[in-house]
Formats: structure tokens, C-alpha cells, sequence
């Protein structure tokens, strides 16, 4: 039971780390919440050194596997402070709070877990919303917005509009308009380009930022489009614009995320994805007016922003 909770844990995104005693630590970032798994004869005195170089983590829960069973006088002889203790007797099955607490969450969790599913990466206990990815939300809103406008204007594909609306232009950035690197991530030139792009942020984006946070996955986003955006600006003189270099950002994101968490590689994730940036760098290369220069651009921008924000800061 225990190895199968904790292939479940990695398949829903939460990081492992073996601790003493055949302890187990499993964090999420995004949850903020860290899990402590163990034999109730190897319950450490002192939890300090668990939880000390997790400052950003605000909710800590053990789960004290109980094999021989529990007496109620067990419950009180240990206490951590702002740690939950979970006593859970194997034989019966019972689940024991220490101290007392109504949290449905981890019950529930620990259900899922032993069935061998994926828990829920939002915590939507006690009546809390569902994780919403309102910056996935409001980039898909700004684009479908200056599509809009530029269909008003004149068309998207009017070559006038397109620079008055500030697409990559590269004289015009050399004469100083160099925020022509960040605008012309938000305007699209025709409508299926519009469509394709949209359609990929819609099933990358909610999973990128759940992944990764609201902070991260606005700054990945960001960076990739600027990304892709310069490696065009450097390598292509005709002029561009489009959200394809954010989009990579979030391919290289959930590559490097299921790189870093190997049962998710190998659940399949990990390659499809592989698979998509080569069909789309292959389509690239064989159709006339696509970009690959921002497209990978954005790609090593997004996956090195990925490894450089997983960065721990030592302490």
C-alpha cells in the first residue's frame, strides 16, 4: 500500500524525497502543502528538520502508518507545532486525527491514494473554489480581443494594420520601438493562425499554471513570448507576430515538469509531448510564412526560465 500511494503522489505532480528511517516527504509548490509518510515506530521527537527548508510550503500533514494498531494514549505523545498528525491504524482502517480536526481533505486523499488514482492538484475542501488559471484566461482574452480590433481596423491581415497594431517590424525596432517585441506576441495574422494558437493555449495553459503557479506561469508565458519574439527579431527580417513563441514557452514548461517527474514521463506524458514540438518544427519547416526562429526561441527561453525558477536558494 504504501509504494502504491506514493506512485500516485508522483503521478499527481508532488515532489518525493526519502527522509531517515524510511520516512517519505512529499511537497507541491503550487498546493503549498507538504505530506510526511512513516512507520509510527520510527515517529521522530522532533520534526523541525522536516519542515525547515520549506518556507514556502503552509500546511504540513504526517501520516503515521499504524501496522500493530493504536491506543487512544498514543494519539497524545506526540505534538508538533503547526503540523497535523494522522494515526492511521492498517488493520482496521481507521483514521485518527491528532489534533482533533473536521479537514475532509486528507481523508479523501488518502482514499484516492490507496486505489491507486491521482488526487485533485486543487484543494477544494470546506467549500474553497477550484484552481481557476485567471492569467490563462486573460492572455486568451487579450488575444481574441486585438484580433477583434484589428478585424475592425482593417483586417488582421492587412499589412498596415498589422504594423499599427505593433508587429515585429525589425526596422522598426532597430529606430527605437522595441516594445514591438512584447506587443506583436498578442496579435495574429488570420484567423486559423488565431484559432491554432488559441486552441493550444486553452489546453496547455490551465495545466501549466496549475503546475507551476500563477507568478511562474505568467512570467514563463511572458519570457517565451519575448523569447521568440527576439530570436525572430535576430534571425528572420520579415515581419511577424503571433502568440507561437509563448505557446513553445509551454511545451518546453511541461517538458521540463514531466522530466523532473519521471512517472509522469513515463505515464506517456513526457513523450507526446516530445512528439508534438516535432510535428509542429517539421510542419514549420515544410510550410511557407510560419516563424521556426520564434517558435524555438521561445521554447529554450520558456524551459530555461523552468529551470532556473526550480531552482532551490540555498540556505
Amino acid at each position: 500500500m504504501f509504494e502504491q500511494i506514493i506512485n500516485s503522489l508522483r503521478q499527481s505532480g508532488w515532489t518525493i524525497e526519502t527522509l531517515e528511517d524510511k520516512w517519505v516527504r512529499a511537497t507541491h509548490y503550487s498546493l503549498k502543502r507538504g505530506l510526511i509518510f512513516g512507520n509510527y515506530n520510527n515517529l521522530p521527537h522532533d520534526a523541525a528538520l522536516w519542515i525547515g527548508p520549506y518556507s514556502n510550503i503552509s500546511k504540513w500533514d504526517v501520516i503515521v502508518f499504524c501496522p500493530d494498531g493504536i491506543d487512544s494514549s498514543q494519539l497524545k505523545q506526540h505534538r508538533f507545532d503547526a503540523i497535523q498528525l494522522w494515526y492511521w491504524d492498517t488493520q482496521l482502517g481507521n483514521l485518527f486525527p491528532f489534533p482533533p480536526t473536521n479537514d475532509p481533505l486528507i481523508p479523501q486523499w488518502l482514499k484516492q491514494l490507496a486505489n491507486g488514482k491521482s488526487i485533485m492538484l486543487e484543494d477544494n475542501s470546506k467549500g474553497k473554489k477550484l484552481f481557476v488559471p485567471y492569467f490563462t484566461y486573460a492572455f486568451f482574452g487579450i488575444n481574441l480581443i486585438v484580433f477583434l480590433l484589428m478585424t475592425l481596423a482593417g483586417g488582421s491581415t492587412n499589412q498596415q494594420v498589422l504594423i499599427d497594431f505593433g508587429a515585429k517590424v525589425n526596422t522598426l525596432i532597430q529606430a527605437g520601438e522595441v516594445w514591438r517585441l512584447l506587443t506583436s506576441t498578442f496579435i495574429h495574422i488570420g484567423v486559423m493562425h488565431l484559432i491554432f494558437n488559441l486552441y493550444a493555449l486553452w489546453a496547455l495553459g490551465p495545466l501549466s499554471e496549475e503546475g507551476y503557479g500563477h507568478r511562474r506561469f505568467f512570467m514563463i508565458y511572458i519570457l517565451s513570448g519575448l523569447g521568440g519574439s527576439t530570436a525572430s527579431f535576430f534571425f528572420s527580417p520579415a515581419l511577424s507576430a503571433g502568440a507561437s513563441g509563448a505557446i513553445f514557452g509551454l511545451l518546453g514548461a511541461l517538458l521540463y515538469y514531466s522530466y523532473k517527474r519521471p512517472a509522469l514521463w513515463k505515464s506517456g506524458l513526457g513523450m507526446n509531448l516530445v512528439v508534438v514540438l516535432m510535428v509542429n518544427f517539421g510542419f514549420g519547416l515544410v510550410q511557407p510564412g510560419i516563424d521556426n526562429f520564434a517558435h524555438l526561441g521561445g521554447l529554450i527561453t520558456g524551459t530555461l526560465t523552468c529551470v532556473l525558477l526550480s531552482k532551490k536558494p540555498k540556505t
